[in-house]
């Protein structure tokens, strides 16, 4: 079977999930491309998987950074100025008009060429994706999705208003179904129990990513920190960290208040960030460092203290470790307000984090049993799950 990949051209849209489903359909027999912008082309490359370059996909990166660039596409960026300020949710017609929007088209033109040539038999995609949705419209292809953002914001109306727009663009009919997009194969990355009961997918299957990656070793600077407290790991992100307000005082807020608390604590300021530069606090018990390997740590904490990016909660989940959760933009207070309702840990909005707040959040979870076991009981839904082996075998069974 042939079969394309594709993302948002993110890395935290591409490399967590999408591409290791590619390697295991390529260790399975099967040829395998993965089509992407031009930023990531190199690191697919790298490895060893074929690419199929798309060179006008419009990142949301390009249009934070470039104004017109967002204006071009009428997307407004200038909610993400008061990130690390405040807690900056997306509003659903903001999320549409980003994913499904204009912005999509220019990645389903360059798609449908691409495609037309390499002629794959399934086309395999993420749900912000929607150009790959209407590449495969107008293809007439089969497609799965992989579902790396289960609870993007949704706002139906504007999100068919702005389907229907693009596929009108691409002369396709018009749906009025503004799930159309997830009316396939549906395979989930984490336990359904996550899934709020609305967002449900009927049919769905769920699967079980590698419990650690392959070939990883863990920072010996890491593995000689004393062992004679619990380990909290910090860390918002590589995509949020470089998001920050200059003026933001979070990040710092936190170094200081695990210098503070009976841990020994790991904090990942940003891959941008050197420790040596680093202006704020630096107490004895925090090893700062750029980047961490956070999915191959996890297991090792007690508490994990993160901004609620999906791919951030899911390995927290696949680990078993309680969360304090500092929720910073896009559909990260959904994620953060699903991990309170299931009672695997606290959440705070950026306004509310002093040190007082902090503190109490993080001394309230590890001092509660109940945050880890309820923690633990997810981690054995996780281990219950298949994996990504068998994805594929679903997806040759399905579509082969």
């Amino acid at each position: 079977m042939r079969v394309v990949f594709t993302a948002q051209s993110e890395y935290s849209h591409l490399m967590p999930v999408v591409v290791p489903v590619a390697q295991a359909a390529r260790r399975a027999g099967h040829e395998v491309a993965v089509a992407v912008g031009p930023n990531l082309v190199a690191q697919v490359h790298d490895l060893g998987l074929q690419v199929l370059p798309l060179p006008n996909v419009v990142r949301l990166g390009e249009m934070r950074d470039d104004p017109e660039i967002a204006r071009r596409y009428g997307i407004d960026m200038s909610m993400l100025t008061g990130v690390g300020l405040r807690t900056v949710g997306t509003p659903g017609a903001v999320a549409a008009r980003n994913f499904a929007g204009p912005a999509a088209l220019p990645y389903a033109q360059d798609l449908i060429e691409a495609l037309t040539q390499w002629k794959p038999d399934l086309l395999v995609h993420e749900p912000t994706a929607f150009g790959a949705y209407y590449a495969a419209e107008a293809l007439g292809l089969s497609r799965a999705v992989l579902d790396i953002s289960p609870l993007t914001p949704r706002d139906p109306e504007a999100l068919l208003a702005e389907i229907n727009t693009q596929r009108q663009a691409l002369d396709l009919a018009p749906t009025g179904d503004p799930d159309d997009l997830m009316r396939t194969t549906v395979a989930g990355v984490v336990p359904e129990q996550f899934y709020p009961v609305r967002r449900r997918v009927p049919g769905a299957r769920y699967y079980r990513p590698e419990l650690l990656p392959t070939g990883q070793r863990l920072d010996p600077a890491v593995a000689a920190l004393p062992g004679d407290r619990p380990l909290v790991l910090a860390s918002l992100g590589s995509v949020a960290a470089k998001l920050l307000a200059g003026d933001s005082p979070v990040l710092n807020t936190i170094v200081e208040v695990l210098g503070e608390l009976p841990v020994t604590a790991v904090v990942a300021l940003g891959k941008d960030v050197d420790p040596r530069d680093w202006p704020g606090s630096r107490p004895d018990n925090v090893h700062l460092t750029s980047f961490v390997q956070q999915q191959l740590l996890l297991p090792a904490c007690e508490l994990f203290l993160t901004h609620g990016g999906f791919s951030g909660v899911r390995e927290s989940l696949n680990a078993g470790v309680p969360t304090v959760v500092v929720p910073l933009f896009a559909e990260q207070p959904a994620n953060a307000d699903r991990l309170v309702e299931l009672g695997l840990g606290t959440r705070l909005n950026v306004e509310d984090v002093d040190h007082a707040s902090l503190t109490a959040a993080c001394r309230t979870v590890l001092a509660d049993p109940g945050y880890r076991s309820r923690a633990k009981a997810v981690q054995r839904q996780f281990l219950a799950l298949p994996d990504f082996d068998q994805l594929v075998a679903d997806l040759a069974t399905r579509f082969g």
